[in-house]
């Protein structure tokens, strides 16, 4: 199980808290979609599970243990994917995650990006990127992912696609938590839905 507590967040500067006091409790390979308006603070939230934001306080635990560096154990996928591709080839993306080749191929094989594995992340296309940072979650051996706003760029047959990898990720008990808008999604994905309400 995945617990927060007493998440707090303060932006320096702000007249009061952005967050205030969250407390979850999430079971291993469960999915949660995190829905609400805009500007409530469903992304600082995630940011903050990873450590992401200075100033914040509260706690995070994995089971029985205290995560101190949230990196060991959270993959997030960011609404903009540009800020999270290093290298020269997607192929070489692949390789910062995992070291297994047959695996590599095949998810790349999945996400329609095996032809272009040579290529610069940055020459992919919108949706292409957004798809080759979800394969970067899939081969990743961590156990906590975080995906904002997942489905922006994707068309009806790749975001069926990412409804299948989530089944996936789930099987290999990874506890995932996804913020999203798209009710199309929110309806095939058949997962819990959490509504994030921050008056503030």
């Amino acid at each position: 199980m995945i617990e927060i507590r007493e998440l707090s967040f303060k932006y320096k500067g702000g007249s009061g808290y952005s967050l205030k006091d969250i407390n979850l409790k999430i079971k291993e390979g469960e999915c949660i979609l995190l829905c609400g308006r805009s500007g409530c603070g469903k992304t600082s939230f995630i940011r903050n599970i990873c450590g992401l934001n200075k100033g914040q306080r509260g706690d995070l635990y994995y089971g029985s243990e205290k995560i101190r560096r949230p990196y060991e154990k959270i993959s997030l996928v960011m609404q903009d994917v540009n800020y999270q591709l290093f290298t020269d080839s997607v192929y070489s993306e692949m390789s910062i995650v995992s070291d297994d080749d047959l695996l590599k191929e095949k998810i790349l094989c999945d996400l329609g990006l095996w032809d272009k594995k040579g290529r610069h992340p940055q020459a992919l296309s919108g949706g292409e990127k957004q798809r080759l940072a979800l394969g970067l979650a899939l081969a990743s051996k961590k156990e906590i992912v975080l995906l904002d706003e997942p489905t922006s760029g994707l068309c009806l047959k790749n975001m069926t696609k990412l409804i299948s990898f989530l089944k996936e990720m789930k099987k290999q008990n990874k506890t995932i938590i996804i913020i999203t808008h798209d009710y199309e999604f929110i309806k095939s994905a058949d997962e819990n839905i959490l509504e994030f309400v921050n008056e503030k």
